[in-house]
């Protein structure tokens, strides 16, 4: 039995009929362990409690050598995408600058894009994330966080570049992007069979899989190891970490 590991979300019904396809086009016997939250995702692959997992970047380089990259998720074609600051269309923030005092919506504080990425950038921008606002919120995922602002429960937030097209009533402006980030990995516990691996990939790469690799993960394509970026993306973390922007 092997384990697939994510976080939770609206993609699990999908994710199941997917591990039902392996099993049955594949020979490859999973069960799903969904966690709350990235950082109990990255605890789960720590601990070996799961075998494959489906790994945002920032998650994928904390973990360090406890896990290895099977897989890169590639979506549109391209090795990298970019994150976004993005206000209501009609917000009175029009610019950086303007966001002093405003309330600010995030993913998850393991999100690259959803809060990793947006606070080091402001940082370099000359505004120190940990003043600029008058609250702060983490709304577990992009679609939430998005939907948040929409309501009018937060005034910015900060997303992947795109995130918003397919929510109803999200009509917003971008105040800046912030890029170029690797894409998610999946990756497995770094003890497991090296045929085992094979398999997994083999399987996830068979053209049964695609309408579900793209219902779940937003990618068109599963590509061979790891993508360009991490190392400076290893090193850009490490960096805001020591002056303590997530704090």
């Amino acid at each position: 039995m092997i384990t697939f590991g994510l976080v939770k979300g609206p993609a699990l019904g999908e994710t199941d009929r997917l591990l039902a396809w392996l099993k049955e086009n594949a020979g490859l016997d999973v069960e799903r362990r969904a966690a709350d939250s990235y950082e109990a995702l990255a605890g789960d692959a720590r601990e070996g409690k799961v075998d494959v997992a489906w790994l945002p970047p920032i998650v994928f380089v904390r973990l360090g050598d406890a896990v290895t990259s099977l897989a890169s998720i590639v979506r549109g074609g391209k090795s990298s995408y970019e994150a976004a600051l993005i206000v209501p269309a009609s917000s009175r923030i029009k610019s950086i600058e303007g966001l002093r005092g405003s309330r600010a919506g995030w993913v998850d504080r393991w999100s690259a894009s959803g809060f990793v990425l947006p606070r080091m950038k402001l940082a370099l921008l000359g505004v120190d994330p940990r003043t600029v606002f008058r609250t702060e919120t983490f709304y577990g995922s992009h679609e939430q966080t998005i939907e948040a602002m929409v309501e009018g429960r937060c005034d910015v937030v900060g997303t992947h570049e795109g995130a918003w097209n397919d929510i109803a009533g999200a009509d917003v402006r971008v105040l800046a992007t912030f890029g170029e980030i690797p894409p998610d990995v999946l990756a497995v516990r770094s003890s497991l069979d090296d045929a085992l691996r094979a398999r997994i990939l083999e399987g996830l790469k068979k053209e049964g899989a695609k309408p579900m690799l793209r219902a779940i993960f937003g990618g068109d394509e599963v590509r061979d190891g790891l993508a360009e970026g991490y190392e400076g993306l290893k090193s850009a973390l490490e960096s805001a970490s020591a002056r303590g922007l997530f704090d």
